[in-house]
């Protein structure tokens, strides 16, 4: 499966951590909601406001941390009108209360319809797998533009 399908370009942040200062620091809801702003690049989105908080609520009950400095923020909502994901690449770290306690410097963001499961869970699995390549993982955090962001995950 090639998830440049879902992925686009625009989609990608590669400063992410640029958005978080003393004056608007690093939480699970900021994260949360640069992701959301990422996602809302695509057409497929209905009501970006409503997203944002269906993210947030989601990440709100189960934080999406896969460890090794990895959130894959993710939901299921009418919010979005296919699959569509999001990049955030941190080049310092966000400081958040992590399983590992290791700070996320690679953040995937996934919607998609609630009646598609069975693509959500197979991109979910893919996405996954690309992430346990530890190639991949070095490839998105020295990526010089979006457009290798969105061959190491296509791959």
């Amino acid at each position: 499966m090639n998830l440049a399908r879902f992925l686009r370009e625009e989609r990608v942040d590669l400063s992410f951590d640029d958005q978080f200062d003393d004056e608007h620091p690093v939480t699970l809801a900021r994260m949360t909601e640069g992701m959301a702003s990422l996602l809302e690049r695509s057409d497929a989105i209905v009501n970006p406001s409503k997203l944002r908080l269906d993210l947030a609520n989601r990440e709100k009950r189960a934080p999406s941390f896969l460890g090794l400095g990895i959130a894959m923020p993710h939901v299921r909502t009418l919010q979005a009108r296919k699959l569509v994901m999001a990049v955030g690449i941190s080049q310092n770290g966000l400081e958040l209360d992590t399983p590992d306690d290791l700070p996320v410097r690679i953040a995937i963001a996934l919607v998609g319809p609630p009646y598609d499961d069975k693509l959500y869970l197979q991109v979910y699995k893919r996405l996954s797998e690309r992430l346990l390549d530890q190639g991949v993982l070095d490839t998105l955090l020295t990526a010089e533009t979006e457009g290798e962001v969105v061959r190491a995950l296509s791959a």
